[in-house]
C-alpha cells in the first residue's frame, strides 16, 4: 500500500472509529428513585382551551357589545385589544381571554345574544397536576429544611438546589389550584 498523507489516513480511519464509538454500550445509569424530584409540572393557569367563532352583523357596532359581555361574564382579555390580530378587509377581530369555568356557560349565553356562536373546539393542555404528589414533595422538603438547617448552612449549593425545587413545586401547587377553575377562550369575532 502506498504511503498516504495524514488527512487521507484520517478519512479512512474516522468512519470506522465513529461506527465503533456509536456501537459502544452506554454507561449504566441508575434508575430514578421515586419520587422523581425534578419532574416538570405545567404551571399554566388553565387546562382547557376553547376555540370559537362569533359571527355578528356589524363588527364596528357588535365588537364593543362582545367586549362588554366578556367583562360582565367574568372574562379577562389576555392583553390589550390592539395587540390581538384583526383585519379590516376580512372584518375580523381575534380575542384571547380567560374565564372562570363556572361562568363560561353564562358567557357563551351572553355572546349568543350578540351573534351566532359556534360550538367550541375544546383542547386539553398537558396532564392535570397530581396535587397529592406535589404536596408530599413540598412537605418533605420543608421538613428537611427544618430538621437539617445546620447541615444546609454548610452546603450552600445543596440549599440553593433545595430552594429551587421547592419554588418550582410551590408554583405547581398554585397552578393546580387554578387550572381546573379557568378556561382559555380563543374567540374570532367576524362580520357576516
Amino acid at each position: 500500500m502506498k504511503n498516504l498523507g495524514c488527512a487521507a489516513a484520517l478519512v479512512l480511519i474516522l468512519p470506522g472509529a465513529c461506527c465503533a464509538a456509536s456501537s459502544a454500550p452506554a454507561p449504566d445509569l441508575p434508575a430514578a428513585a421515586a419520587p422523581y424530584w425534578l419532574k416538570a409540572y405545567s404551571t399554566v393557569p388553565f387546562r382547557e382551551t376553547w376555540s370559537e367563532n362569533l359571527t355578528v352583523g356589524n363588527l364596528g357596532k357588535d365588537l364593543p357589545r362582545a367586549l362588554k359581555a366578556i367583562r360582565a361574564g367574568g372574562g379577562l382579555l389576555d392583553g390589550k385589544l390592539k395587540t390581538f390580530v384583526s383585519s379590516r378587509t376580512a372584518r375580523t377581530q381575534q380575542l384571547v381571554l380567560t374565564v372562570p369555568r363556572a361562568r363560561a356557560a353564562a358567557l357563551q349565553a351572553r355572546l349568543r345574544k350578540i351573534g351566532t356562536l359556534s360550538v367550541p373546539t375544546v383542547g386539553v393542555i398537558g396532564a392535570p397536576i397530581p396535587r397529592a404528589e406535589v404536596k408530599a414533595k413540598i412537605d418533605a422538603l420543608m421538613k428537611e429544611r427544618v430538621d437539617h438547617a445546620a447541615e444546609f448552612d454548610k452546603m450552600p449549593v445543596t440549599r440553593a438546589v433545595n430552594e429551587e425545587v421547592l419554588e418550582s413545586l410551590l408554583r405547581a401547587e398554585d397552578a393546580a389550584k387554578s387550572d381546573s377553575e379557568n378556561v382559555r377562550v380563543d374567540l374570532l369575532v367576524r362580520q357576516r
